[in-house]
């Protein structure tokens, strides 16, 4: 199989290079989906040490943006299986279904009665997260749920019990911690590479909140939509690399404001916390403002900074998902910035392979519940103390 494997990747990558140019700009990205697609496909073609061990069937629910790219990642995971996926709009489950090859059901509740289903993928607005994902726990089914776990925290407890009483796995998708640069830097700060933590810096901001329309439920800042706004979307995913890289976060003070889009959502959120051990912070997200992504951590001795550079291809999709497309650097006293070389991988995959190994194993996975539950604690909290003015503690 494996020459096999080799001369089809050289076939294919001529295909690529001679077909991707002459590509309206509009197709380009699917073409490359769909090669990723058929690559994955290719991949499963199964190793010696998977022989004896049963792939993991998944159902996805939900295809809309990002679920495309979980569903790649399902097909290049080894342990796993896209069997069938659902969607409430008709046309985006039947091309969702084309595309990824699974097949697809009238209903949430047909997808969970599947035999050949053992975990979900729940892929959907915020506001239905609870009700998914105690339903199939109702069914005996592994859930991972996309961040947040959900948008206020009696919804992510009732997810966390109802899970544990049917003792199946409850995942949540905070992946940020899983990037190269991210995981290196926790390395680095752990052996003193920094001195010690002072501050800690940090900004996401995109454009798209223009973009956003009534049908979609972002449009909404209450917990019907999206609470938060671009902290809820976007800056959650540095709030989860804080408290990996620096421990728990114990207050935060917070301004939300909506300044420039239609939405009816806060487009700017400026967060400023501190952790238990003392280290202070500070967190930037926008909805109205061109894209950047980075994270700052001041130390006694040096600084370490891991940021999505620029410019960033119009073709590439989520790009600080991708480990190529970052960059980890050390900046120290009378030195010119140094890269720092990490082990790169595919961050999406590594959570979609940890969900299928703790369906197997009955392992606890990183980001479960109680995790995503205290991320969830600091957005609330930081709502909470935009609206009343006054510094909010976070329950110990």
């Amino acid at each position: 199989m494996m020459p096999f494997l080799v001369n089809f990747s050289l076939f294919t990558g001529s295909i690529l290079i001679y077909l991707y140019p002459k590509l309206p700009q509009t197709n380009q990205i699917d073409f490359i989906e769909w090669l990723i697609v058929l690559g994955g496909v290719l991949r499963r073609s199964p190793r010696k040490e998977f022989i004896n061990m049963p792939s993991v069937g998944l159902g996805l629910v939900g295809c809309g943006n990002f679920s495309g790219s979980l569903a790649a990642a399902v097909l290049n995971c080894r342990r796993a299986r896209l069997v069938t996926c659902y969607d409430t709009d008709p046309e985006k489950q039947r091309r969702f279904s084309e595309t990824f090859a699974c097949a697809h059901e009238p209903s949430y509740e047909d997808l969970l009665q599947r035999t050949d289903v053992d975990g979900v993928l729940l892929v959907s607005p915020n506001a239905e997260h609870a009700a998914q994902a105690v339903l199939a726990a109702r069914y005996g089914k592994h859930v991972f749920v996309e961040k947040p776990i959900a948008n206020t925290i009696a919804e992510g407890e009732k997810m966390i019990a109802a899970c544990d009483a049917a003792g199946v796995t409850l995942m949540v998708g905070h992946l940020r911690r899983r990037s190269g640069g991210i995981r290196k830097a926790r390395e680095m700060i752990d052996q003193g590479a920094i001195g010690e933590p002072v501050l800690v810096e940090a900004n996401v901001s995109s454009d798209s909140g223009f973009n956003l329309t009534p049908d979609k439920f972002r449009w909404c800042g209450d917990d019907s939509g999206c609470p938060g706004g671009a902290l809820m979307t976007s800056g959650i995913h540095h709030v989860d690399t804080f408290n990996y890289l620096l421990g728990p976060i114990k207050s935060v003070s917070a301004y939300f404001k909506k300044l420039f889009i239609s939405a009816d959502v806060e487009d700017v959120n400026l967060t400023v916390f501190e952790f238990e051990s003392g280290v202070l912070g500070y967190l930037g997200a926008t909805y109205a403002s061109p894209y950047d992504n980075w994270l700052y951590i001041h130390g006694t001795r040096a600084g370490l900074m891991w940021l999505v550079p620029r410019p960033i291809p119009d073709t590439v999709k989520f790009p600080h998902n991708k480990d190529q497309y970052t960059r980890l650097m050390l900046l120290e006293k009378n030195k010119p910035p140094k890269d720092i070389p990490f082990s790169g991988g595919d961050p999406v995959l590594e959570e979609i392979d940890e969900f299928a190994r703790c369906i197997q194993s009955g392992e606890r996975p990183e980001t479960d519940g109680q995790v995503a539950l205290g991320i969830l604690a600091f957005i609330r909290a930081a709502a909470q103390a935009a609206r009343s003015g006054q510094k909010v503690q976070l329950a110990g």
